[in-house]
Protein backbone atom coordinates (compact mmCIF):
# COMPACT_ATOMS: atom_id res chain seq x y z
CA UNK A 1 0.00 0.00 0.00
CA UNK A 2 1.77 3.42 -0.97
CA UNK A 3 0.37 6.80 0.28
CA UNK A 4 -0.44 9.88 -2.25
CA UNK A 5 2.48 12.44 -1.62
CA UNK A 6 0.14 14.86 0.08
CA UNK A 7 -0.61 12.05 2.24
CA UNK A 8 2.84 11.53 2.93
CA UNK A 9 3.31 14.89 3.96
CA UNK A 10 0.59 15.46 6.36
CA UNK A 11 1.51 12.22 7.80
CA UNK A 12 5.31 13.61 8.37
CA UNK A 13 3.57 17.02 9.87
CA UNK A 14 1.35 14.17 12.58
CA UNK A 15 4.35 12.43 13.33
CA UNK A 16 6.20 15.73 14.09
CA UNK A 17 3.24 17.37 16.53
CA UNK A 18 2.47 14.27 18.24
CA UNK A 19 5.96 13.21 18.68
CA UNK A 20 4.95 9.75 17.93
CA UNK A 21 6.34 6.64 15.66
CA UNK A 22 5.15 6.38 12.20
CA UNK A 23 2.91 3.49 12.66
CA UNK A 24 1.17 4.75 15.58
CA UNK A 25 -0.14 7.79 13.42
CA UNK A 26 -1.02 5.56 10.62
CA UNK A 27 -3.14 3.40 12.74
CA UNK A 28 -4.18 7.10 14.28
CA UNK A 29 -5.48 8.02 11.09
CA UNK A 30 -6.94 4.80 9.98
CA UNK A 31 -9.31 5.03 12.94
CA UNK A 32 -10.38 8.36 12.05
CA UNK A 33 -10.69 7.70 8.42
CA UNK A 34 -12.97 4.82 9.43
CA UNK A 35 -15.27 6.41 12.32
CA UNK A 36 -15.35 10.39 10.98
CA UNK A 37 -15.71 10.12 7.06
CA UNK A 38 -18.79 9.82 5.73
CA UNK A 39 -18.21 8.03 2.94
CA UNK A 40 -14.95 5.24 1.91
CA UNK A 41 -14.32 4.88 -1.32
CA UNK A 42 -11.21 3.85 -3.18
CA UNK A 43 -8.79 7.21 -4.17
CA UNK A 44 -8.00 8.14 -7.25
CA UNK A 45 -4.63 7.54 -8.92
CA UNK A 46 -2.39 10.47 -8.58
CA UNK A 47 1.57 11.04 -7.86
CA UNK A 48 2.46 8.39 -4.57
CA UNK A 49 4.89 9.24 -2.03
CA UNK A 50 8.01 6.44 -2.98
CA UNK A 51 7.07 4.81 0.98
CA UNK A 52 5.52 1.05 1.53
CA UNK A 53 2.69 0.51 4.07
CA UNK A 54 2.20 -3.21 5.40
CA UNK A 55 -1.08 -3.90 5.95
CA UNK A 56 0.58 -5.09 9.16
CA UNK A 57 0.83 -1.64 10.61
CA UNK A 58 -2.99 -1.29 10.90
CA UNK A 59 -3.82 -5.17 11.52
CA UNK A 60 -2.10 -8.52 12.08
CA UNK A 61 -3.53 -11.78 12.09
CA UNK A 62 -7.19 -11.82 13.33
CA UNK A 63 -7.16 -8.42 13.66
CA UNK A 64 -7.22 -8.22 9.08
CA UNK A 65 -10.71 -10.11 9.56
CA UNK A 66 -12.10 -7.31 12.26
CA UNK A 67 -10.81 -4.35 9.90
CA UNK A 68 -12.26 -6.11 6.82
CA UNK A 69 -16.00 -6.32 8.34
CA UNK A 70 -15.78 -2.77 9.60
CA UNK A 71 -15.07 -2.16 6.46
CA UNK A 72 -17.59 -3.97 4.63
CA UNK A 73 -20.10 -2.32 7.36
CA UNK A 74 -19.34 1.03 6.35
CA UNK A 75 -19.05 0.34 2.45
CA UNK A 76 -22.18 -2.16 2.76
CA UNK A 77 -20.41 -4.55 -0.40
CA UNK A 78 -18.39 -7.30 0.41
CA UNK A 79 -14.77 -6.73 -0.71
CA UNK A 80 -11.54 -9.42 -1.87
CA UNK A 81 -8.42 -8.48 -0.55
CA UNK A 82 -7.41 -6.42 -3.39
CA UNK A 83 -10.08 -3.65 -2.63
CA UNK A 84 -9.41 -4.45 1.13
CA UNK A 85 -5.89 -3.03 0.54
CA UNK A 86 -7.32 -0.13 -1.16
CA UNK A 87 -10.17 1.00 1.20
CA UNK A 88 -7.79 0.48 3.87
CA UNK A 89 -5.35 3.18 2.08
CA UNK A 90 -8.27 5.24 1.82
CA UNK A 91 -8.95 5.47 5.38
CA UNK A 92 -5.48 6.16 6.23
CA UNK A 93 -5.73 9.56 3.75
CA UNK A 94 -9.15 10.12 4.91
CA UNK A 95 -7.63 10.23 8.51
CA UNK A 96 -4.79 12.05 7.55
CA UNK A 97 -6.63 14.99 5.47
CA UNK A 98 -8.98 14.96 9.12
CA UNK A 99 -6.00 15.51 11.21
CA UNK A 100 -4.37 18.03 9.10
CA UNK A 101 -8.06 20.25 9.06
CA UNK A 102 -7.62 19.37 12.91
CA UNK A 103 -3.88 20.89 13.42
CA UNK A 104 -4.81 23.74 11.12
CA UNK A 105 -7.72 25.00 13.66
CA UNK A 106 -5.57 24.74 16.15
CA UNK A 107 -3.33 27.98 17.48
CA UNK A 108 0.62 27.99 17.98
CA UNK A 109 -0.34 27.59 21.49
CA UNK A 110 -2.62 24.20 21.78
CA UNK A 111 -1.20 20.47 21.76
CA UNK A 112 -2.32 18.61 19.16
CA UNK A 113 -2.14 15.38 21.87
CA UNK A 114 -4.14 17.52 24.16
CA UNK A 115 -6.79 18.16 21.51
CA UNK A 116 -7.16 14.95 20.78
CA UNK A 117 -7.87 13.83 24.32
CA UNK A 118 -9.92 16.72 24.78
CA UNK A 119 -12.03 15.67 21.66
CA UNK A 120 -12.43 12.27 22.11
CA UNK A 121 -13.57 12.42 26.14
CA UNK A 122 -10.06 11.37 27.83
CA UNK A 123 -8.93 13.52 29.23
Amino acid sequence: MKLSKNGFEILQRVIAELEMERPDVLRLAFAKGLTESELIQEREKGEMANIEIPVSVIAKGDDIVLIKHLLIDKVQTQINDELLDKLIVSCIEQGLEIMNEELNQLTGADSYFFYLLEKHGIA
